[in-house]
């Protein structure tokens, strides 16, 4: 675990008060302080499900069915709008079977859900960001007891080395990588 020492006698807080810092220590690897209640939680995962029912003919693909599909792709982001204006500019040589009612659907479907991605993916983005941050946090505390306890068990503390041993796994050295249990 790091630490910032910080030598300032005393800082004013809101309110004209003041409070004494010479001896104080402050961890600097929390950089995230928040709690999710459950029925946050709940609400949230709630509203995906009702997202969910909002769009029902949504596609789950494999990869192998992604890969087995042509689609417009970012790369031919103009694309869409170009041949949309030539195929308007030119129903002669659009051919026959192709539903023009159909295309305008999909067409529009695919827009729609582009934005709506869009917004997906800030959100799933920040998700994961924080997620991460959450995830180093506790890691760092984690390390921070382990170092401890081998020092402990380093000293002879009784039980110390029995705790090193459970918590060694998740430390591998060498070629012989332990994969750590998954949770149930």
């Amino acid at each position: 675990m790091s630490y910032l020492y910080c030598d300032v006698r005393t800082v004013s807080l809101i309110g004209g008060q003041t409070t004494d810092l010479t001896t104080t220590i402050m961890p600097t690897d929390n950089r995230i302080s928040a709690e999710l209640s459950d029925a946050v939680k709940a609400e949230v995962l709630t509203k995906f499900q009702e997202i969910k029912a909002l769009l029902p003919f949504l596609i789950n693909l494999t990869p192998e069915e992604k890969r087995s599909f042509a689609t417009i792709s970012t790369e031919r982001g103009a694309m869409d709008q170009t041949f949309h204006t030539e195929m308007a500019a030119h129903p002669d040589l659009v051919p026959s079977y192709i539903d023009a009612t159909e295309l305008a659907k999909d067409r529009e479907l695919r827009l729609d859900l582009l934005e709506i991605l869009q917004s997906a993916r800030e959100v799933c983005d920040t998700l994961e960001d924080t997620a991460h941050v959450a995830g180093s946090d506790v890691l760092l505390a984690y390390l921070a007891f382990y170092a401890n306890a081998k020092q402990a068990a380093k000293r002879g503390v009784p039980g110390a080395s029995t705790l090193i041993d459970n918590l060694a796994r998740f430390f591998p050295t060498g070629r012989r990588a332990v994969t750590p249990p998954m949770a149930s």
